[in-house]
């Protein structure tokens, strides 16, 4: 059934007023609004505002929070390495880098001793030996041969056990290189 276009207007204006004489007869609830208490927030303290790490901070009521001796939950536990020994010596231009950033540019191999031409990030190049430090995580050169440098790395992985990893860096191959 369809409602002329002149008569639609009446209609919801109709509908809307036996709508509202239906619910005159009932009585709405009162609302009660509740206000929240007034709390008393005391002011940052000058201690509180820049928490060094490894500090202890209290929350108030009894909590203590002590970061100290606990690892990062944020550090994968396969990067978690500690390099065995070498506390109280300076580190070395080569110790500064990651072994992942050494490029092999240049191998010699004679009879005696072979030696090895790495480049660094920042461009500079050095020469290794075997014996030498190299990388963050205290790697010795242990062996050079002719395509690849072998760097051995002892270092205490995230449950304290004494491990072993042997690296190698190569030259880097383009495209088309065999």
């Amino acid at each position: 059934m369809m409602i002329p276009r002149s008569l639609r207007l009446p209609a919801v204006v109709g509908f809307m007023f036996l709508t509202c004489a239906a619910c005159e007869d009932r009585k709405s609830p009162e609302i009660q609004t509740v206000l929240p208490k007034k709390v008393k927030v005391a002011p940052l303290s000058s201690a509180t505002k820049d928490v060094p790490a490894g500090e202890v901070v209290s929350a108030g009521d009894g909590y203590v929070y002590d970061p100290g001796g606990l690892r990062d939950p944020f550090e994968a536990l396969v990067m978690i390495r500690k390099p065995v020994g070498g506390k109280g010596e300076p580190l070395t231009p080569l110790q500064k880098f990651d072994l992942a950033q050494f490029r092999l540019s240049a191998v010699i191999v004679g009879e005696k001793m072979p030696m090895a031409t790495v480049v660094a990030p920042g461009g500079k190049a050095y020469v290794l030996k075997t014996g030498v430090k190299i990388g963050k995580n205290g790697g010795v050169v242990t062996r050079i041969s002719p395509r690849t440098v072998t760097v051995v790395e002892k270092y205490y992985d995230f449950t304290g056990k004494l491990s072993t990893t042997s690296y190698e860096i190569g030259f880097t191959q383009k495209a088309g290189d065999i």
